[in-house]
Order: structure tokens, then C-alpha cells, then sequence
């Protein structure tokens, strides 16, 4: 009975004739070691949500490095003026629309919000089936996302829509994979998710410049955390064999690189503030439209936590 009465995790630790103090002990490691899993995965994905701003701000560092070395190394006033240049190092997201969304969208974002959405991730890797659920929900997403790119005459538009983004080819054969070979016959969306393509078809009709918002929120996350979010789900899920396809840019050679190019074509287009200042806040629309699909998702983000915990002990242990 007593075995009964906890999850299935516990049950090595009460099989037996271990004693009671003991048991206590070891169900206190476990339950600590589960909350620090979950800690550390939520704080790993809280960077992601919030862009990545540490980044940005390192490319200070390297000028106070130089002013350092050169008054410990006593060098000459024109030594240390030569060490003392900076090292100009272009990037295109500390400037213009770029630098807007990427402040915009982060300042916006509670922390309640960006909580929701980390809990939210979790959810989906709690089980096949929650994750195959939300796979589900971003295809119907990019769909209808991807059919406006394709049906808008709006040129700004047309120039952030890069071939090697685009993501219903890897969705699909991810449904085919969790769905089968009818999967097309077999899936509907969810209500939050007809919600979220609502939007997208309803900008692509009124102001279809506000996709750009939508480019951005997507495809920009996705590039910077998709390669962290498939191998979690991989690891959690042991999805081996599929079902992470959307995650996977095989076009794009250095992810680095390209987003530097898709930021500065992103500054480059002509916008009034108006319309710039109109985008950010369709890419906050964006981010709590996502929020609304994780929502929907019936797995246990602790599940997960402790599933992705154990893999990665595994890996350690060269148990995997």
C-alpha cells in the first residue's frame, strides 16, 4: 500500500526492508534533485525567451581588457592609446528594428509570463503525446503563417521570408511520424492554436507588414533555440528515430552568421516608427499567443524535468 502511494520514481527507494530514516533520506535527495533539475532547465530556457542579451553586451568587454593590460603592463601613453581603440565588431541587432525588438519584446515579457512560457515548453516534453500535440499546433501555425508569405505582395515581407527558414517541409514529416501516413486526414487544431492562425491571417489582411512580427518571434527563436529544444526532447522522449525534424535548419551552415544577415535585412526595410513600433507589439501578441498553445498541453513539466535529469545522468555515467 504505502508503495502505491507514491510515484512510480520513488519505488526503488521504498522496495525492501530499508529502514524508515533511510527511506526518508533518500525520497528528500530525490524530490532535491528533481527541483534542482527543474530549476536549471527553467533558468536555461528563461535566456532563450529573453533573447540572447549577454551576448550582445560582451562585446564590451574587450576594450576594458585592453585599458586593463596596459596600465598593468606600464606600457608608454602611445601603447596604451593603440591598446586602448576599440575593436569595431558590427552587429546588426544593437541597432534599428532589430535592437527595437529584441528590447521590446524582453522588457514586455513579466515574469509570470516568462514562466508561463518556460512551464509551458516543459509540458510539452512530458510525454509523446503532449509533444506530439504540440507539434501538431505548429504546423497548423507555420501553415498559415508560410501561406501568407507566399500570398503577400508586401516586398519587406518578401525580403525577411529566407527559403532556408522555412519549416512546414520539417513539420510535415514530423506529423507523418507521430500520425502516420494519413496524418493530414487525422489532425484539427486546437482552440488556442485556431486562435493564433486567426491572427496571422487577419494582419495578413489588413496590414501585412506586421508579419515581419511574426518572422521574428518564430523564426529568430526558433534559430536561436531549436538545436537546445530538439536535443531535450530527444533526450527526454528518446525520440531517436523522429518527431524533432522542426527543430533542424540544415540550410542554414552558421546560425551565427545568418541571423546577422537576417538582422541587418530586417534593419534595412523601409518603415515609418510608426509601422517599427506596430511590429513590436505584434511580436508581443506572438509571444503571448504561444503561451496560449503551451497552455493547452497536458504533460507534467516536473515529468519532464526529471526525465531530461536522468538522461543526462545516463550520458554522464555512459549508461545511454
Amino acid at each position: 500500500q504505502e508503495l502505491k502511494s507514491w510515484p512510480l520514481w520513488y519505488a526503488p527507494f521504498l522496495a525492501g526492508n530499508m529502514p524508515h530514516v533511510l527511506r526518508s533520506q533518500q525520497r528528500h535527495r530525490t524530490c532535491l534533485a528533481v527541483g534542482i533539475a527543474l530549476v536549471g532547465l527553467c533558468c536555461l530556457l528563461l535566456g532563450i525567451v529573453h533573447g540572447a542579451t549577454f551576448v550582445s553586451e560582451c562585446s564590451r568587454f574587450p576594450q576594458t581588457w585592453r585599458t586593463r593590460d596596459a596600465t598593468r603592463l606600464g606600457a608608454s601613453s602611445t601603447e596604451a592609446a593603440v591598446l586602448e581603440v576599440p575593436v569595431e565588431v558590427s552587429n546588426a541587432r544593437k541597432s534599428g528594428l532589430g535592437l527595437m525588438l529584441d528590447e521590446g519584446t524582453r522588457k514586455s515579457h513579466s515574469v509570470a509570463e516568462s514562466t508561463q512560457f518556460v512551464t509551458g515548453f516543459f509540458k510539452g516534453l512530458g510525454d509523446r503525446n503532449s509533444f506530439s500535440e504540440l507539434v501538431t499546433s505548429l504546423y497548423f501555425i507555420y501553415d498559415a503563417m508560410e501561406t501568407a508569405f507566399d500570398a503577400t505582395e508586401d516586398g519587406r515581407v518578401k525580403q525577411l521570408d529566407f527559403p532556408e527558414l522555412r519549416r512546414l517541409p520539417a513539420l510535415a514529416e514530423d506529423m507523418e511520424f507521430f500520425h502516420g501516413p494519413k496524418w493530414r486526414e487525422s489532425i484539427k487544431p486546437s482552440p488556442a492554436t485556431m486562435r493564433y492562425s486567426d491572427q496571422i491571417k487577419r494582419v495578413a489582411a489588413e496590414n501585412p507588414y506586421l508579419l515581419v512580427g511574426h518572422q521574428y518571434s518564430r523564426y529568430v527563436g526558433d534559430l536561436f533555440g531549436g538545436q537546445m529544444m530538439g536535443g531535450m526532447a530527444e533526450r527526454s522522449l528518446g525520440l531517436k528515430e523522429g518527431g524533432t525534424t522542426f527543430y533542424v535548419f540544415e540550410d542554414v551552415k552558421d546560425s551565427k552568421a545568418f541571423i546577422q544577415k537576417w538582422y541587418s535585412t530586417l534593419n534595412d526595410l523601409d518603415l515609418s516608427d510608426a509601422q517599427k513600433k506596430a511590429i513590436v507589439d505584434e511580436a508581443n501578441v506572438v509571444f503571448r499567443l504561444n503561451i496560449d498553445v503551451f497552455e493547452e498541453l497536458g504533460g507534467s513539466p516536473v515529468t519532464a524535468a526529471w526525465q531530461l535529469f536522468v538522461s543526462y545522468l545516463k550520458e554522464q555515467l555512459g549508461l545511454a
